[in-house]
């Protein structure tokens, strides 16, 4: 149960800390943001049982998760034309995603500009794990945190939700 209170705490206070930062955003002058953090793009914590975890999840708290997580859709505070998502995911208490250890959940962090941000966090000595990754919905890399937590970094390309939807669609069913 306590780990079930630590997750909530850890997702709620991701989307508090995810607001804030996104609030806070630096800006370029020609309206891009700066390299670095501009929310949260996904919480991932392990279950014992995960289809278990998620149909209580789905139970008291309506957290429809088909399968693995659910997309949380919300809007730009600065351009209501733009939308983003948070990601909320279960993972096996086996898995390997989050590193060795015994890590029990990971943060992803919505990020702009991932190459420049990666370049700066080499440069103070923060250590990158594996090699960026492409798929249709952005670019991954991991990072160490200062107590040696794997966390993600996504740049998420910029989709409308009709079209994050069809894509997803259409790669779910190959």
């Amino acid at each position: 149960m306590t780990k079930t209170r630590l997750a909530i705490t850890a997702y709620v206070l991701g989307l508090i800390i995810g607001g804030a930062l996104v609030a806070n955003a630096v800006q370029y002058a020609d309206g891009l943001a700066a390299p670095g953090v501009t929310g949260i793009g996904g919480v991932f914590f392990k279950a014992r049982d995960p289809a278990e975890l998620r149909a209580w999840y789905e139970r008291h708290l309506d957290i429809g998760a088909a399968h693995q997580g659910v997309n949380f859709f919300w809007r730009d505070r600065d351009d209501d034309s733009r939308f983003g998502l948070t990601v909320w995911s279960l993972f096996p208490r086996d898995t390997d995603y989050f590193g060795p250890g015994d890590q029990g959940f990971m943060i992803n962090y919505r990020v702009a500009d991932l190459e420049t941000l990666l370049d700066r966090l080499r440069e103070q000595g923060v250590s990158q794990v594996g090699e960026i990754e492409e798929y249709w919905y952005g670019r991954f890399a991991w990072i160490l945190d200062g107590e040696g937590n794997r966390v993600e970094l996504w740049e998420p390309v910029d989709f409308s939700p009709e079209e994050f939807i069809r894509r997803s669609q259409a790669a779910s069913s190959r």
